[in-house]
């Protein structure tokens, strides 16, 4: 009798279907039953478990325990589930390959196929996994480069971003006993103006207040409402109103229109010298404190309504930080999943948080040093994971209170002027530790030179019998403000009669912070600067690089022609350079002979001598142009230092 249809062949002899299993390079995995427990793994998978013993017939969640927390079970669960596939590319994923407890980072592309019984069932699944860190980390450093990061910042820069941008805190507050983190992405690919909102308001009394909230709907009405409610907030905790007294007032203003009506809030004032806290909200998703010995706690908030629907206002719970935990604030945008109730998106993003904020991972990675940053940023990044992306705007606002606050900064500087490189590295460290913002640090660091070189250079007619020409200072305090002070013991001596260059350092001093004291006397001169300290935050769209740029703040100075007649610059230009600088541009320039543009992006230092060398060679070079981005070091000098007509025309545009 003839065969109804074709008959199916065999694979193969089995020793040689095995054979090319176990050679082909790609991660293959198949799971069976609901615990996904291994029943096969080719020699790639077993390598990049570190071919642990005991893999196979076990469940994948005892075969890498180190995955919990970051949302590849749940991948695997939600598959066995829907009995539908799931593909992801670029994944970043944490494994424990050598055994020891420290997690190496990888990046994988993957597929999840469910397969079936002769029934139909649910069998298990088989996982496809390329390992694509390599190309990852290839594509990431040719982003850092200053022209591509233009280009993406430029295609970023959309009305959308732009709106939430200039309506969320352009920073947090830097503070000597809790450190902060923030992340607000946009919902999915649409882009749209959303009304999730943030604050942090450092309180007179030494306390911190810190808000998160959310108001109803999308488009540029409810970002507008989202900045009033904000500021209505932080004003009244300005005004010391309290948690109880501020959601009072957002409720009466929340009540006046539509727009702001049924917004949803929570507000915590947290006391980082003793930990006491007390939070409230109005019906928004409570908050939960990731503990500095890796455990979630919840903090359980009394019923409450929505803004202005008229309902009284919850009171408040107490609770108490102790040093290293960590309080997370969120909108409910970080954990509305399709298909899941909102207690199973609650206990996902606790369980993520821990792990983001108690993984062993290894010095050689991408991610953020500080544990409250790697909590935000890996938080969001792997609760996104599920269904491709947020459904909503998600935000999350995360404080820590630290163990101490900083040491206060004391350096002593000789007159010699490579003082100054030793003071720049010194104070970027300590700026750094402290968790301040790069443009912040560039400024300090910038104020704190100009000081130190005024006194190097004008202070002391005859070097000091103890070699110290300048003592530098640095304190930050309770509000988020710090202090430094560069004192000398000697006696200045009347500046030079050069109205190209000289007498700029007070001025740029001014320029880069907000006070500056100059307090002069028979034991010497010291001069006070002054400033509010800020941190950045990561306003984007699911997907935006997480891990916090390195400053790559270079010691040495370094020239470079390009084509097109560029010279670029890089490193400082101080008293120490600044005549290498001066006379490299005169003979690449071959003393005014033919055109020259100077690329400074590079700069990391531009000095008052930097700016006299500048009026100079403009007297002396009349071809020569500066090429600086608005945003570099040298080009706010240049922008408050009266020289940028020699900027090129495209640069300033």
């Amino acid at each position: 009798m003839a065969a109804d249809g074709p008959v199916e062949q065999p694979a193969g002899i089995p020793t040689d279907v095995v054979a090319a299993f176990e050679d082909i390079p790609a991660v293959l995995w198949a799971f069976e039953g609901p615990e996904h427990r291994v029943v096969a793994a080719n020699r790639a998978a077993r390598a990049s478990m570190g071919f642990r013993p005991g893999i196979v017939g076990r469940p994948i969640r005892e075969v890498a325990p180190e995955l919990e927390g970051q949302q590849v079970f749940e991948t695997l669960d939600e598959v066995w589930a829907r009995g539908e596939p799931v593909l992801g590319d670029e994944r970043r994923i944490l494994v424990d390959r050598d055994g020891d407890g420290r997690l190496e980072e990888d990046f994988y592309s993957y597929t999840f196929v469910p397969t079936r019984h002769a029934d139909g069932s649910m069998r298990g699944m088989t996982v496809h996994i390329a390992r694509v860190t390599d190309e990852v980390l290839r594509r990431r450093k040719a982003e850092t480069s200053a022209a591509e990061s233009e280009r993406r910042a430029q295609a970023a820069q959309d009305v959308v971003l732009t709106l939430q941008r200039s309506l969320l805190p352009a920073g947090l507050p830097v503070l000597p006993r809790a450190r902060l983190a923030a992340r607000y992405v946009v919902a999915g690919q649409e882009l749209a103006a959303g009304g999730d909102w943030f604050d942090a308001v450092p309180l007179a009394d030494g306390r911190l207040a810190v808000v998160v909230g959310d108001v109803v709907g999308h488009g540029a009405a409810a970002s507008a409402a989202m900045g009033r409610l904000r500021a209505v907030g932080a004003n009244a905790l300005e005004a010391g109103r309290g948690v109880t007294g501020t959601l009072a007032e957002l409720d009466r203003f929340a009540a006046r229109e539509r727009a702001t009506r049924a917004a949803t809030v929570c507000v915590a004032v947290l006391d980082p010298r003793t930990g006491e806290l007390e939070v409230a909200g109005a019906a928004h998703p409570p908050p939960f404190v990731v503990t500095a010995d890796g455990t979630a706690r919840w903090i359980a908030l009394g019923p409450g309504a929505p803004l202005g629907t008229g309902r009284p206002v919850a009171p408040p719970a107490v609770d108490r930080l102790e040093p290293g935990d960590v309080l997370v604030l969120y909108t409910d945008g970080l954990v509305e999943r399709p298909g899941h109730t909102l207690a199973e998106g609650l206990e996902a993003l606790a369980r993520t948080a821990v792990a983001a904020g108690h993984e062993h991972v290894d010095d050689d990675t991408t991610l953020p040093t500080a544990q409250v940053d790697r909590i935000a940023a890996l938080t969001v990044e792997r609760m996104g994971w599920t269904g491709g992306g947020h459904a909503d705007d998600a935000t999350l606002l995360a404080v820590q209170r630290t163990a101490a606050p900083p040491a206060p900064f004391a350096l002593e500087i000789p007159t010699d002027p490579r003082g100054l490189r030793t003071l720049r590295r010194a104070l970027d460290a300590w700026l750094e530790a402290a968790g301040v913002g790069e443009d912040d640090v560039v400024a300090l660091v910038h104020a704190a030179g100009e000081a130190a070189t005024n006194a190097l250079e004008h202070a002391y007619p005859e070097p000091p019998a103890d070699g110290v020409g300048a003592r530098v200072t640095a304190g930050l305090d309770d509000g988020g403000r710090v202090t430094i002070t560069v004192a000398d013991t000697g006696t200045w001596r009347p500046a030079a009669d050069d109205p190209g260059g000289r007498g700029r350092g007070l001025m740029m001093m001014r320029g880069l912070v907000d006070h500056v004291d100059v307090a002069t006397g028979p034991g010497g001169t010291t001069v006070t600067l002054g400033a509010p300290l800020r941190r950045d935050v990561l306003v984007g769209s699911y997907g935006d690089e997480v891990a916090a740029p390195g400053r790559g703040a270079g010691d040495e100075l370094t020239t470079a022609l390009g084509d097109g007649e560029v010279l670029a610059v890089s490193g400082p230009i101080d008293t120490g350079t600044v005549e290498r600088f001066r006379h490299h541009v005169l003979e690449v320039a071959r003393g005014g002979a033919r055109g020259l543009t100077v690329d400074l992006d590079g700069v990391t230092v531009f000095s008052s001598a930097a700016v006299q060398a500048a009026h100079e060679l403009r007297r002396d070079l009349p071809g020569l142009r500066l090429r600086a981005a608005a945003g570099s070091v040298a080009g706010r000098v240049l922008a408050l230092t009266g020289l940028e007509d020699l900027l090129d025309a495209a640069e300033e545009s």
